[in-house]
Parts: structure tokens; C-alpha cells; sequence
């Protein structure tokens, strides 16, 4: 899947050579909303059971945050229906995890929490194939490249409703990938000549962190964003 990745970016980045000397590019801008989460691959059938589950590990449960994305793009015609839409964005994402936590000594078992809330920004560059069904609706499909800029994670975990102090944590995601990449899938609805929304759904293709803590997370996000060109 890496390799397809790495073809598919190499290959738009050929045909926006090629597309220059066929159309006069025109630019834009994009604001948005990205609804993000981390994907445990191990959990989601989506992977097709390539990532096995840690025998012993509960799987967490997840809850999506908002957060801003923002860009800007050249837009290049290849033929009469095909475009290639190359942006570069500000995009940040997030997720809150929680599991289950048990502890056990010769005589008491008591039962809490952990709570991890992420926080991420990254640089992303995103080369959109994009399909005139008509002059109002595209499909758009193309790989994402993203390098990480800053990131937070913020942990706290509760025994029986008390705060465990000594396993609290505020600062960087430990051994985290400073690089991330995936898919994007979406549909565009133009307005007015100029003036579109955009829906996009990414699948994160490299996991989150390099540490071996029995789980796979990679990045996942719903984006809607309103754009304007040129």
C-alpha cells in the first residue's frame, strides 16, 4: 500500500509537468473542518486483518474532534473531464482515546481509566485527480503526504475516581512519525463558477507512532472545506 502511495504521488507529480504545457493553471484557496480520529487498525476490517490483535489488550474506545484546516492550490486541466488539483494546507487533527484500566494486588482489585487526548499539525501536500461528472460535480480521488509540525498528547488516568498522579503525562507523543501519509476520497459541488464545497474522507496508511505498546493507530478524518478559485 506504501509503494501504490508513492507511485500515485510520483505519477501526479509527473502529469503536473506535462499538464502545464496544456491548460493555464488556475489557483485558489480552501478553508475547512477536519472531524478526526485515530483508527485502530487491529479493530477495523477496513485492513482486511493485515493488523493482528494483542491478545491481553481491550480495545479502546474513540471519540472524534474538530479541528481547522487551511490551503491553497493550482488547479490543472489534463483533458475535458480530468483535472489535477495539487494543494498545500495547514491541517490539524485530533482524537481522545479511552480505555479501561484494572489493578490488582493480594487482596483488591479496583478499576478506572485512561484518558489520552492527541493533538496534531501537520504540513500536508495533497495531489486531487479530480473527475467532471458535470460542470457542478467532481469526484476526486488522489494520495496525501503530510509532515508533522507539532504535536500533544495529554494523558490522565483515574483509580476508582481518584487521579493517579504518577501516570499522568502532558507533553510529545513518545517516538511519534514525523511523517504520514494515506488516501483521499471526496466529492466537490460547485456553486458558481468559481465558488465549490468539498467533502473528503482520509485513510491513513502509516501509523501514528513507532513505540510497540499492542496497538496500531493510524490517522482517519471527514473534512468539509469551501473553496474558491481564481
Amino acid at each position: 500500500m506504501k509503494k501504490l502511495l508513492l507511485l500515485l504521488f510520483i505519477s501526479s507529480l509527473a502529469l503536473t509537468s506535462d499538464a502545464q504545457n496544456l491548460s493555464v493553471p488556475h489557483y485558489g484557496i480552501k478553508v475547512g473542518l477536519n472531524y478526526s480520529n485515530l483508527n485502530f487498525t487491529q479493530y477495523n476490517y477496513l485492513f482486511f486483518g493485515l493488523a493482528e490483535r494483542t491478545d491481553g489488550y481491550a480495545k479502546p474506545t474513540t471519540t472524534y474532534t474538530y479541528e481547522s484546516k487551511v490551503g491553497a492550490y493550482i488547479d490543472l486541466k489534463l483533458s475535458a473531464n480530468w483535472h489535477l488539483c495539487n494543494t498545500v494546507s495547514f491541517s490539524s487533527m485530533g482524537s481522545i482515546t479511552n480505555l479501561d484500566q484494572t489493578w490488582e494486588t493480594d487482596t483488591l482489585r479496583t478499576y478506572g481509566n485512561k484518558k489520552e487526548t492527541y493533538f496534531m499539525d501537520y504540513i500536508t501536500l495533497d495531489p486531487t485527480f479530480k473527475y467532471y461528472v458535470n460542470d457542478r460535480f467532481t469526484l476526486n480521488i488522489g494520495p496525501s503526504v503530510a509532515y508533522l509540525i507539532t504535536n500533544n498528547v495529554k494523558r490522565v488516568v483515574t483509580e476508582e475516581g481518584d487521579e493517579r498522579i504518577q501516570e499522568a503525562y502532558d507533553g510529545e507523543i513518545v517516538e511519534v512519525n514525523d511523517i504520514d501519509a494515506g488516501l483521499n476520497i471526496g466529492i466537490s459541488v460547485y456553486l458558481t463558477d468559481h465558488l465549490y464545497i468539498e467533502l473528503n474522507r482520509y485513510i491513513g496508511m502509516i501509523g501514528l507512532e513507532n513505540q510497540d505498546d499492542g496497538y496500531n493507530k493510524t490517522l482517519q478524518a471527514t473534512s468539509f472545506s469551501l473553496g474558491y478559485t481564481f
